[in-house]
This record gives structure tokens, sequence and C-alpha cells, in this order.
């Protein structure tokens, strides 16, 4: 299991205790957050230390949207534009906005690569709705499927250019969710041909090259009762055979409270509807789950 997993780290650098766990049980890869990032020559040191430690490419995952969704605190994280504001900002010229979100992303991503980083957790293909939960808001590119579509494939190919996977989220779509699942399990009561041509952003991204999608903490009550990141529906008939993904499925954090506040039975049950990559972000929660899979940690 543990190849599966992308674990959190404590700090800006390695406990003994994360050492001798990367090292006896390497996960698939790691995820920063602000707490791991003090600078550049710390944070490439901390990603260096990680694959030492692993004797292995370990995959090294962020999440740099631009906006208020940052991590590292310097150029050319900081400062970004919002997903949305390039709609804002931009009505009358999509080619413009179009051209100015490639041009940001792979600036970007060449920076993510030069610190070891392999993979960004963006671009946001949610569709932006009023009535719904603030947590999207402008991280969305907006309220129109087309130009989220557009912008959002702007964004992937600016990263895939400097060498950085993107990864596509919140699958099938955050944007109507009545909550924060960082806090929640979010609902969504819309007809399903209302979800499905939202999530039509995920399958004309797939088509154009996503290799790497995630799921949302989200339950839509017109398919089922689980969340979509525990849903053989959304991954299995929807995203893998409908819309011939044939990629990485990520889970979003399995930590959040939308995903049951139980990280194991998270794991497990993430795991069995179809999810390849388990991101778990918070280091307590990485020891509680390596100790429950290897037994006398």
């Amino acid at each position: 299991m543990n190849r599966h997993l992308v674990i959190g780290l404590q700090g800006a650098s390695l406990s003994s205790e994360e050492i001798r766990l990367l090292h006896e049980h390497p996960p698939l890869g790691v995820i920063l957050f602000a707490r791991n990032c003090e600078n550049p020559q710390q944070v490439k040191a901390l990603l260096d230390a990680v694959r030492q430690s692993t004797g292995e490419a370990t995959w090294a995952a962020i999440d740099e949207e631009g906006g208020r969704v940052h991590r590292m605190s310097w150029p050319p994280f900081s400062g970004r534009q919002s997903a949305g504001d390039y709609v804002a900002n931009r009505k009358r010229d999509m080619d413009v906005a179009e051209a100015a979100v490639y041009r940001d992303n792979l600036k970007v991503g060449q920076a993510l690569a030069e610190l070891g980083f392999t993979h960004n957790c963006a671009p946001v293909l949610d569709v932006f709705h009023a009535d719904g939960h603030g947590i999207i808001g402008a991280r969305a590119y907006g309220a129109d499927i087309d130009a989220v579509v557009r912008l959002a494939a702007a964004c992937m190919r600016g990263l895939h250019d400097a060498g950085i996977e993107a990864v596509g989220k919140h699958f099938p779509g955050h944007g109507r969710a009545n909550a924060d699942s960082h806090l929640a399990l979010p609902q969504v009561d819309a007809p399903l041909a209302s979800i499905l041509a939202e999530a039509e952003t995920f399958r004309c991204l797939v088509d154009q090259g996503m290799r790497h999608v995630m799921s949302a903490h989200v339950v839509y009550t017109v398919a089922d009762y689980q969340a979509a990141t525990f849903s053989p529906f959304w991954l299995q008939k929807i995203l893998r055979e409908r819309f011939a993904f044939c990629g990485k499925i990520w889970s979003d954090d399995l930590c959040m409270q939308g995903a049951g506040g139980d990280v194991c039975k998270a794991v497990d049950a993430a795991r069995a509807a179809g999810c390849d990559v388990l991101p778990v972000c918070e280091p307590d929660a990485v020891g509680q789950l390596y100790a429950s899979l290897f037994e006398g940690l």
C-alpha cells in the first residue's frame, strides 16, 4: 500500500523517524506545504534528502495554483493571479488570457522543476457557481465550461512543457458543493445530466493529454451516497470507462473531514474504489497509517 501513498512531512527538514520510514517503506511520493517551504535552497535540500532516504526517484508534489492557494512565498510563486482573475480581466479577449495562463504556468513549472518537484496539483477544473461554497470561488476559471477548458488546458500545457505533471481537480466537479470538504462532507443534489455536463472539463483535458486526475470528497446524491473518492460509479464507470481515462487517479487528501475522519479506513476505501495515488498530508496521520500498515513500527 505504501507504493500508492503521497505523504506529508513534518517540517523544513526530515526528522530521524521520517528518514527511517522513507528508507524502510518508501512511498510513491511526498507533498509539501507551507510548513515545509522556507526558501529555495532549503526546499531543494529537503527533496534531495527524501530521495537519498528512499534511494529512488520519489515523486514530489505541491499545490501551486496561484491566487490564495500557494505554498512558497517567493517569486514566481507569490503574487500570482487567481484562475478567476484571467476571465475577469480578459472577458473580451480569451486568446490573450489563454496565452497569459500558459506563460505563467510555464514559468512556475520551470521553477518547480529546478527545485525537484515532479507534480503540481493544478489546474482546477471545477466550474464556478455563485451559490456554491466559497472554497472554490476564484480558484475556478469561471462559470463557462468552454472558458474553463481553454484556460485549464493552457495551464496544463505550460506545466507539461516545463516537465511538471499537471493534476486536474476535483472530479467530477466541486463548484456546486455546499461545504468545504476540508471541514465537512459536501453534497450536491443536481441532476446527473448537469454534473456530467460540467465534468466535460475533465474529459476534454483527458483528450488533450491530462495524465493525472484528482477526485472530490463530495457526495453527488443522484448517483450514490458515497463521496466520489470512494465511488466506483464516478471513478470506474464515468472516469475510466466513459471518459477513457488511462492515467493515475488521485484521491484528494485523505486526512480531510470529507474523507470521513479515519485515515486508515479512507486509504483502504479509496484504493478499493479505484484511486491509484493516495495523499495523506498530515504528519500525525502518516505516522498512524504507517503504524497500522507495518506492525511494530
